[in-house]
């Protein structure tokens, strides 16, 4: 009886991992960041010794070329400010187990700062691709605030809105 029992149970499991499977949707390997993307940057930040915090919208575009990686970045506070340049990125893609991720850093930024970006994993989702990535941004040249030292720690959450190849500047000799 007892072995009867565990015959069912074992089935009875095997079943329901079956249709565990069989819901969970299978999106493709995705090896290429390349594309367009929206999301949100939120910060931790010092400045000049005082804690504070921030969320913004980021858009970002991304070339990638092998193992090579090209990101422009805007916020919505460039956009209010009327920057016209994007903030440039330039680093390495990493593929393993069929996900990419990565690191860039700040090759042509707006004003003096340096900003270093480790790109998590990239998961394929039913909204596209996404990603988060950790940055650390220091500077001492922020407009209207030269002179303080400003630390940030950020976390960017982006999903990929197009996956064609964007129009967009690359960080010169790189």
């Amino acid at each position: 009886m007892r072995k009867w029992k565990a015959a069912r149970a074992f089935q009875n499991a095997g079943a329901v991992a079956a249709l565990f499977l069989l819901a969970v949707p299978a999106y493709g390997v995705e090896t290429s960041l390349t594309g367009s993307y929206s999301g949100v940057v939120a910060c931790d930040r010092t400045d000049d010794g005082r804690p504070a915090a921030f969320q913004i919208s980021l858009n970002i575009r991304i070339l990638q070329d092998g193992d090579r990686l090209h990101i422009a970045t805007w916020t919505a506070g460039d956009v209010a400010l009327k920057r016209r340049k994007a903030s440039l990125y330039t680093g390495k893609a990493v593929t393993a187990d069929g996900r990419v991720s990565g690191y860039v850093t700040a090759c042509r930024p707006d004003f003096d700062y340096q900003e270093s970006v480790r790109i998590l994993p990239a998961l394929p989702t039913e909204d596209g691709l996404s990603f988060s990535a950790d940055t650390i941004f220091m500077t001492e040249a922020l407009p209207g605030r030269e002179g303080e030292l400003i630390v940030e720690s950020c976390r960017w959450v982006m999903v990929r809105q197009s996956a064609d190849p964007p129009d967009m500047e690359r960080c010169a000799n790189r």
